[in-house]
């Protein structure tokens, strides 16, 4: 039945979209979950499971019944996956080989979905849409901008700037993140930061401290310690060295005026040599570690530095790689020199050539001294150069909300691109699912329209530059587009988005930025997810139970697919899931007449038809309504033995339980 909303058209009256029901996601029995809301006449429907463990007991040979009854019923199959963070978060911490391991498994997921695909008589296909929730770690809370006239108290930042008598003056720059997540890119540590007032020294007044102040101060905090650490370890070199060659020179004196058949200089030089050699191994190993951090601070600074500042550093970069490799070959010789000695060392050992064996100690310990003091000299400049307080601070702090849209695409891109190069060789890639990423709730990444069309975008972007890859499934730049375009898509949640209201949005403003965001978001929507609730939680409620303007988002996507199909544009037929859940779950009851009701839906597939809304009270029999009966004719003892879905009532009325005796026997009528 719900396959049939009247719904908002094109010019040439072509349905766009249609509604369906997902099934139980907490449980494996998916098949029997299909089989259900078959029998309640819904054509579109989504399973899978909340849970990954859930959706690997589902055996593969239930997706097989699930396409056939599919075929046979008309009816027509979408997948939701598991809880899975895309961008590879795990326990508040961000792992690369997390975010490969994911890859893996959505790309396992989507080789599942595809045995969902239904050829019709003619051989057409429609691809299986695959949601998958668009990250699920804390990223940001939003709170309401500030506004001169609406929000005198909301949020805003400070900019100084001076007026033309050159005093300066305090600028409000409106902004709506009241706290954000960030991470550290090289490690993978979170941590948070808020919009706070702060009191600054020299001044009476508190002064705005917003999270992209906060993150600027974070990472030029990290710098520094950066920096600091190369510079203390020099200083410690040069600080052993100077130590050294005291001792250095007054050996040299010691040798020079033959001193050294004193018994009492014989001591202190053989004292000055072994504290000689014992600062030299110390210098060694402060060296290699001076090393390995520079080397680290290179790649930070190469890595992470702000993309304006990318051609002023490579110009910086070039000078020190070319002098940092003229110093190297330079100590790669002398070290070759010092080993070719040590063997002619262990030649004269044999011989017994005494005085060769000490004339080759010495010139050991005199290029060893050259070796320690090349590397010193090398570190010094590298420094030199990476201890610039005039160089960019590299932002090694990103906030998440970028940095997951990044890590999403990656995964989606990499899980896309292996399943259609898989399919491509059997001569199926057209039946490749295509994945929807779905907004999840808002203090998440990619929950705003902005933040996901960027993640689509960005996906899709990756994805077409593997698609051409020569050792992948090699196809032409057009080609590769318009595949990616096809097989990456948004899910909108309307449901999710309208959480917003936490920020601080009420009433009209609450609708307005609701529908600002469908509009945003529509034209690479492939998917909806209709549920209702009042903007704190997920409530998971049918259609107009709630606040949410469904209806009107709902215009406001037709709108934009029937423009998109008038063009070629449309490569996917959208489809409307209403995920009313919450509400069979608490209030016991079938949602599906008072879904039907509340978009108008024709009571019959042929037309003219009566509607679901079109009685005297907005119902279809005797007044009927969906949402206003106490349903007092349903008691809650039918629902206790026969479930909220009516689907596992006795076969004498319909349903699939055998049953001896009468039709609900021992069971009152209220």
């Amino acid at each position: 039945m719900t396959g049939f909303y009247k719904g908002y058209t094109s010019k040439s009256n072509e349905k766009h979209w249609a509604l369906g029901a997902p099934s139980n996601p907490t449980i494996a029995r998916q098949l029997e979950e299909f089989n259900k809301l078959l029998n309640q006449g819904i054509k579109n429907i989504e399973i899978g499971t909340i849970s990954s463990d859930k959706f690997e007991q589902i055996p593969q040979q239930h997706f097989d019944e699930v396409r056939r009854l599919a075929k046979l019923t008309d009816a027509k199959p979408s997948v939701h996956a598991p809880l899975l963070d895309l961008a590879g978060f795990q326990e508040n911490r961000w792992r690369e080989e997390q975010r490969s391991s994911t890859e893996q498994q959505v790309f396992s997921i989507l080789e599942r979905s595809h045995q969902l695909t239904i050829k019709d008589k003619s051989g057409k296909i429609e691809s299986v849409p695959v949601v998958f929730h668009a990250g699920n770690t804390f990223s940001q809370e939003y709170g309401v901008p500030y506004d001169e006239k609406n929000h005198k108290d909301g949020l805003y930042k400070e900019e100084y700037e001076k007026d033309q008598n050159g005093n300066i003056t305090v600028k409000k720059i409106p902004t709506d993140i009241r706290a954000m997540a960030v991470i550290n890119q090289d490690t993978g540590e979170i941590t948070g930061v808020a919009h706070e007032k702060k009191f600054r020294l020299g001044s009476d007044k508190e002064e705005i401290w917003d999270v992209d102040k906060r993150l600027r101060s974070l990472n030029a905090s990290q710098w520094d310690q950066e920096r600091l650490k190369l510079l203390n370890h020099q200083k410690e070199i040069e600080d052993l060295k100077e130590k050294m060659n005291i001792k250095i020179k007054q050996n040299e004196a010691i040798d020079k005026t033959n001193l050294s058949r004193d018994e009492n200089y014989q001591q202190i030089h053989s004292t000055n040599f072994s504290e000689i050699e014992r600062m030299r191994r110390h210098i060694e190993e402060i060296n290699k570690i001076l090393d390995s951090e520079y080397e680290s601070t290179y790649n930070k600074l190469v890595k992470f530095a702000p993309k304006e500042h990318k051609d002023e550093l490579n110009e910086v970069f070039k000078k020190v790689k070319e002098q940092y490799k003229k110093d190297q070959e330079q100590i790669i010789a002398v070290k070759i020199s010092i080993n070719e000695d040590r063997k002619k060392f262990s030649e004269a050992k044999e011989n017994n050539n005494k005085e060769e064996m000490m004339r080759l100690q010495h010139e050991i310990y005199q290029k060893s001294l050259l070796d320690l003091e090349l590397n010193s000299q090398q570190s010094k400049k590298v420094v030199t150069v990476l201890g610039n307080p005039e160089l960019p601070t590299p932002e090694i702090w990103t906030p998440i909300k970028e940095f997951a849209v990044e890590k999403t695409a990656e995964t989606v891109a990499g899980a896309v691109s292996k399943l259609y190069e898989k399919l491509k060789k059997e001569g199926k890639q057209d039946e490749t699912p295509f994945i929807a990423l779905e907004n999840f709730f808002v203090h998440t990444p990619m929950s705003t329209a902005e933040k996901l069309r960027e993640a689509v975008e960005l996906s899709r972007e990756k994805l077409s530059e593997k698609l051409q890859s020569k050792e992948g499934a090699n196809l032409s730049k057009e080609d590769a587009k318009k595949a990616a375009e096809k097989l990456v898509g948004a899910t909108w949640d309307v449901g999710h988005i309208n959480n917003i209201r936490k920020a601080g949005y009420e009433g009209e403003e609450l609708k307005q930025k609701m529908l600002e965001q469908a509009k945003i978001i529509a034209d690479v929507t492939k998917h909806v997810h209709i549920t209702d609730n009042f903007g704190f939680f997920d409530s998971h409620l049918p259609p107009g139970m709630g606040n949410v303007p469904i209806k009107d988002i709902m215009e406001q996507m037709e709108k934009t697919w029937a423009k998109m199909a008038e063009e070629g544009k449309l490569l996917n037929t959208p489809r409307g899931i209403v995920e009313a859940g919450g509400f069979v779950a608490e209030i016991g009851q079938n949602p599906t007449i008072g879904i039907l009701e509340y978009f108008n839906s024709p009571l019959f597939k042929m037309s003219p038809s009566p509607y679901w809304g079109g009685g005297p009270r907005g119902g279809i029999a005797h007044g009927y309504s969906g949402y206003r009966e106490t349903f007092l004719e349903f008691p809650q003892q039918h629902f206790n033995l026969y479930g909220s879905s009516f689907t596992t009532l006795p076969k004498t009325v319909g349903g699939q339980v055998g049953n001896e005796s009468s039709r609900f026997s021992g069971t009152p009528n209220q």
